[in-house]
């Protein structure tokens, strides 16, 4: 098996192609899908991070590198974990991971909840040029609720200042604006990023204690597209909120999972 994947399901609509070697995560994340994915096969801590083999890991990603060399889809970094979890501080394997995507010259995103660790590899992410796209999940815009929900993670603010930083050294960014638990501080997130956010990636919050069940997604759905359509800014709608536009008519592109994602075309970006 390929250690670069093609994901199914709603994991599609976020890359073409994805790559996992981390499992687990101390972010401590209420809303994470991933335990409930796993528990299937078995009890599983997801707070237990870890990294199996990593020599051989490595050399399966080099394989894999090697046979979507001349592919030219996007690859995530990733869906079990993240990127830049702690345990990333001592073992430095995504950079190496990124190492062997660059030599390869793959298209690459990131999504990270790790803040200031990711600007580790930002050495890396300028070599990749128009190859590379770097972003968060932003939730929540204040400390209190952020800690309550995800106390592993990064804070707010952490977050959106790496996204600024990385902006400002020339770095494609992004969001994740998923999941929307409160849509009032996310359309106050968006506010806030939209100057140094380069694209969006727009859901919402999907069978959560109900929770979910309680907010107008069409009320925020129309409040949220204002926010890119005035910004100018490239945005996706994923399917789950789509549900619910009753009055907006999208380009196919706003709708196109792959719209956003990066192609290796003569190396430009389209």
């Amino acid at each position: 098996m390929s250690a670069i994947y093609e994901p199914k399901g709603k994991a599609r609509e976020y890359s073409p192609l994805a790559l996992n070697y981390y499992k687990g995560c101390t972010h401590n994340c209420k809303y994470c899908y991933v335990p409930s994915m796993f528990n299937r096969w078995g009890d599983y801590d997801h707070s237990n991070q870890m990294l199996l083999n990593p020599e051989k890991k490595l050399k399966e990603i080099e394989n894999s590198a090697k046979k979507f060399k001349n592919d030219g889809r996007q690859v995530l970094l990733n869906f079990t974990s993240d990127p830049y979890n702690s345990l990333e501080s001592e073992l430095r394997f995504t950079r190496k991971v990124l190492l062997i995507l660059l030599k390869y010259q793959i298209p690459t995103a990131i999504l990270s909840k790790g803040g200031n660790r990711i600007l580790a590899d930002l050495d890396i992410f300028k070599r990749f040029g128009n190859l590379i796209k770097v972003g968060s999940t932003l939730t929540f815009d204040n400390d209190k609720d952020s800690l309550e929900w995800e106390s592993g993670a990064s804070l707010p603010s952490e977050r959106l200042k790496v996204l600024e930083t990385l902006h400002n050294e020339g770095v494609k960014t992004w969001v994740s604006f998923e999941p929307v638990i409160i849509p009032e501080q996310t359309l106050t997130l968006a506010k806030k990023c939209v100057s140094f956010v380069d694209q969006f990636k727009i859901g919402k919050l999907n069978n959560y204690k109900g929770i979910d069940k309680t907010i107008d997604w069409t009320d925020f759905l129309n409040k949220i597209v204002k926010i890119m359509e005035y910004n100018n800014k490239d945005y996706y709608i994923k399917k789950d909120l789509l549900k619910f536009n009753t009055s907006i008519e999208f380009a196919h592109k706003r709708i196109d999972s792959d719209y956003l994602a990066i192609k290796k075309l003569t190396n430009q970006l389209f």
